[in-house]
């Protein structure tokens, strides 16, 4: 759970997921897809919270450890953290800093770890912090990664983190989209010059699209909404939802998936235009520690998605496999 020196944010997320399956009755379980041959495998951590509970701490050290002892099996050669990673602690000990010191133990493995901001960092007043954190492994990042672009910050005071990079015909583009309005869990845009949307707009235009479904978002909170104004104030506004399905129309078959944590559960949500024509996919990977919710009829308390990807043929394939690591159980949807 949050810190008390943020606003309390669980009870709005809890209430939010017991409605989510009422409101998204489009919402459908993709079926399983052959793995073929994939060439490599992505790993997903969503929302840690290393806030100062020792309990997500652990858990989240284990997911690490399962990630670096999984490796070899699982061809896991990028590990993706979606946010809400960590925040506070005190003035010598710093829990942005106690993370990634425990994400480093991936790069020491030879597993490239990406990490994204999360609204609890901003509402806890660590946006420059993470910025300065990080700063170094993103400079680290832009040496070894394809095709590394990252916007500049600050922009117009706020450390906007956005940045893209190809790897094995994929291109993974990561905006921030989380809002700096104080209080304020949902998508923000930041279409300003300089901002979020003007960045993501010419990334997706300009990326590489060598092979169909090439392209794949990562994003704290998933780009979706369901249409109802008082709860997609937890995801996206109408008019935020139709600037974004108004781009990615026109690369429809570019873009596969958009990967996302903020609502603590595992959903898949298909995004169209027209109906049962898909856009792209949300696909939300829950908590990695206990935080269970509706319509979660149990929750293991440790998540980890990985991602086999196959890009062998003319149009890339993923195939996604949801790890509840210590319950023996791996759930692929």
């Amino acid at each position: 759970m949050p810190e008390p020196l943020i606003p309390p944010t669980a009870d709005k997320k809890t209430w939010f997921s017991k409605h989510l399956a009422l409101l998204l009755l489009c919402a459908v379980v993709p079926a399983a897809a052959p793995a073929y041959g994939e060439t490599f495998s992505f790993a997903i951590i969503a929302d840690p919270h290393i806030g100062g509970n020792p309990d997500n701490r652990a858990k989240f050290e284990t997911a690490v450890d399962w990630i670096i002892a999984n490796k070899g099996s699982k061809d896991i050669e990028l590990t993706f953290v979606l946010g809400d990673i960590a925040w506070g602690g005190s003035r010598s000990n710093r829990n942005l800093g106690t993370a990634k010191k425990m994400l480093d133990r991936l790069s020491n493995n030879g597993i490239t770890y990406i990490p994204l901001i999360g609204d609890n960092e901003i509402q806890a007043g660590c946006e420059k912090e993470f910025h300065e954190v990080f700063g170094p492994h993103f400079n680290t990042l832009s040496r070894i990664l394809g095709n590394w672009r990252k916007a500049p910050a600050p922009v117009a005071g706020e450390y906007l983190q956005n940045f893209s990079f190809d790897y094995k015909g994929c291109h993974f583009v990561c905006p921030d989209f989380n809002s700096r309005k104080a209080g304020d869990e949902g998508g923000e845009l930041h279409d300003f010059a300089g901002g979020s949307w003007s960045w993501f707009k010419n990334d997706i235009e300009l990326c590489p699209k060598p092979k169909k479904e090439n392209i794949v978002i990562m994003t704290h909170i998933g780009m979706f909404n369901t249409g109802f104004e008082f709860a997609d104030r937890f995801v996206y506004s109408e008019s935020g939802m139709d600037k974004i399905k108004g781009l990615l129309n026109d690369y429809r078959d570019n873009v596969d998936s958009n990967y996302a944590g903020h609502l603590h559960l595992n959903w898949y949500a298909p995004v169209w235009l027209e109906l049962f024509v898909p856009i792209y996919h949300v696909r939300v990977t829950d908590e990695t520690w206990f935080n269970k919710q509706w319509p979660e009829v149990e929750d293991p308390g440790l998540t980890v998605r990985w991602v086999q990807v196959d890009n062998s043929g003319t149009k890339i394939s993923y195939f996604q496999n949801i790890e509840n690591i210590g319950e023996g159980a791996s759930i692929q949807k």
